[in-house]
């Protein structure tokens, strides 16, 4: 069997990408297989396999095109070229959103080509959220509310800040500050505005200082006082636009210094704010727009790793439709030697060394449940102090600061943040804990890798019982309740497992006979196989390899 894959190459960062490279091998025993990627076909490819330009694909001289798709900006030319010539998916995603953003840059602009991709991508009920969710930005940008000035609210920064960068801060339209000094004698404020921006500095309700970027010195009237920056001409720029962005920055502020008896003070512009800034962005529903009927209803088949994608897809076709359901995949790298000294090996002091430890390997997102995760461990803490929680990867914190919950938890000491890290260190990190974490809400119907790269070191898993998750097997994975009880089962959770060793080893073996005798990439590879010799061949008239090729022009204009 002869089967053109379409892929990305090793250059791009993907988690996708690492699956498709640990498949290639074991689907290669079975079958010819031959590459195609967008770009980087000039680079190396995987081992003995080598990759072409998608461009040069002919269908006609393949037994199957097989497509790794899921929701990547990377796979935003695979949808022109599915409705082109069909073929088969491996739908990693249920939600496309972030991938329909990139191949149909429409959606991200808005207005009436905006709603014509999204009823076209989504259909009516999709194309009524982008709807409210475009009407809703639109009346954000006509009438922004000022921020919060109450002089009941903790802390320095208060409202109207977007979140922190290195050398500053963004403020919105309005931004307040308090000075947290009974002496203060002397402001300023160090800031940069457009061209065409007027700042103003209040306090007590009276404009103190008035112009563009630059200083703003002023001296107050009070003690603690309370100063609002006003930012005056924003305009969302077209730039801001084609992203999808309808945030309106106003002023840069680098520095806000203050002096009292004791000297000259800076502000800590990094401080979570009292009052959020919830900045309305298409982004808010990405959940509830899937986007994908360009990748669903021109397929032929599909590969998918759990019955809830399979029944979604489905659903949407409306029709029989050829679909393979076979697990995600893992390879068997488990190692016999003593966790602890992985964690010495990993630089980690004493006190961690002999703890519990949990690992949660993957992206730091607000979907993740990060804070549900924060919340039960400082509430399982309370009686087990040698708890520890390991979150490794990268953080994504636009949304969410996880690094100011830690904070405010007092969990500094407790939880550690590898940033992005390579896979082999990932293992490093899963085999060094005693048990991995995987929470998901909402969901984008993905099964995740990172459940199954521990599995592959033999670490069993906490997942939530929910979506996709639930078919995951009660043997080797815990599951947690997607409810108002979550934190509450999570906290018991963790400490039921760091007390009972014999559980954990139960759990540990059950694992790795899973992985062996149903996940295995040997067994899923040969699943592959047996799926497409079933499966229909791809489209491959003429016509349709003329559209795909001029999609494909089009997609990298």
């Amino acid at each position: 069997m002869k089967i053109a894959l379409i892929t990305t190459p090793p250059s791009v960062r993907s988690g996708i990408g690492d699956y498709t490279r640990h498949l290639l091998p074991y689907l290669s025993e079975h079958c010819d297989v031959r590459c195609y990627v967008e770009h980087g076909h000039d680079e190396d490819a995987w081992g003995d396999i080598e990759a072409a330009p998608v461009a040069d694909l002919n269908p006609r001289n393949y037994d199957q095109v097989l497509y790794q798709l899921g929701n990547e900006l990377a796979h935003s030319f695979m949808p022109r070229m599915i409705r082109a010539v069909g073929g088969t998916v491996v739908q990693h995603d249920w939600v496309l959103f972030d991938m329909a953003m990139k191949a149909f840059p429409g959606l991200f602009r808005g207005g009436a080509k905006g709603l014509v991709l999204a009823l076209r991508e989504g259909g009516l009920q999709q194309a009524g959220i982008y709807t409210r969710n475009w009407m809703d930005r639109r009346r954000q940008r006509m009438h922004p509310i000022p921020a919060v000035n109450d002089e009941n609210l903790d802390g320095v920064i208060l409202g109207g800040w977007f979140e922190p960068e290195r050398s500053g801060r963004w403020t919105s339209d309005y931004a307040t500050f308090r000075v947290p000094s009974e002496t203060v004698s002397k402001v300023e404020i160090e800031l940069h505005a457009d061209a065409g921006r007027r700042v103003r500095i209040y306090h007590q309700d009276k404009c103190c200082s008035e112009g563009g970027a630059g200083t703003h010195t002023f001296r107050p009237a009070e003690n603690r006082p309370l100063v609002t920056i006003e930012t005056k001409g924003i305009r969302v720029t077209k730039e801001q636009r084609s992203f999808g962005d309808s945030r309106r920055i106003g002023s840069f502020v680098y520095k806000i210094r203050y002096e009292d008896e004791k000297g000259q003070h800076e502000i800590d512009l990094s401080e979570t704010p009292a009052v959020a800034n919830v900045s309305i962005s298409l982004s808010r529903d990405r959940f509830s727009l899937p986007l994908n009927r360009s990748v669903v209803r021109f397929a032929d088949s599909f590969i998918v790793h759990s019955n809830y994608v399979g029944n979604r897809i489905l659903d949407e076709r409306n029709a029989k439709t050829p679909i393979g359901v076979l697990h995600h995949g893992s390879e068997s790298r488990w190692r016999d030697g003593d966790r602890k000294e992985m964690r010495r090996k990993l630089g980690l002091p004493r006190e961690w060394i002999d703890s519990f430890m949990v690992v949660s390997f993957g992206g730091v997102q607000p979907h993740k449940r990060t804070d549900k995760a924060l919340l039960a461990l400082a509430e399982a803490r309370k009686e087990r102090s040698d708890i520890r929680l390991v979150l490794a990867g990268s953080k994504h914190s636009d949304a969410f600061d996880p690094v100011a919950m830690v904070k405010a938890l007092g969990l500094e000491d407790v939880v550690h943040f590898t940033g992005f890290i390579s896979e082999e260190v990932a293992w490093d990190w899963l085999h060094a804990g005693d048990f991995s974490l995987n929470l998901r809400g909402p969901s984008s119907g993905g099964t995740s890798g990172g459940i199954f790269q521990s599995f592959s070191v033999g670490r069993p898993v906490i997942a939530s019982d929910a979506c996709e998750q639930v078919e995951l097997p009660d043997s080797c994975v815990v599951k947690i309740p997607l409810d108002e009880k979550e934190v509450g089962a999570l906290a018991r959770t963790l400490i039921k497992l760091r007390d009972d060793s014999e559980r954990r080893a139960a759990l540990e073996s059950a694992t790795r006979h899973f992985v062996e005798n149903e996940c295995h990439w040997g067994i899923v590879s040969k699943q592959y196989v047996d799926y497409m010799r079933d499966f229909p061949r791809p489209r491959c008239s003429r016509k349709g390899v003329v559209a795909m090729r001029l999609a494909l022009r089009r997609s990298a204009l």
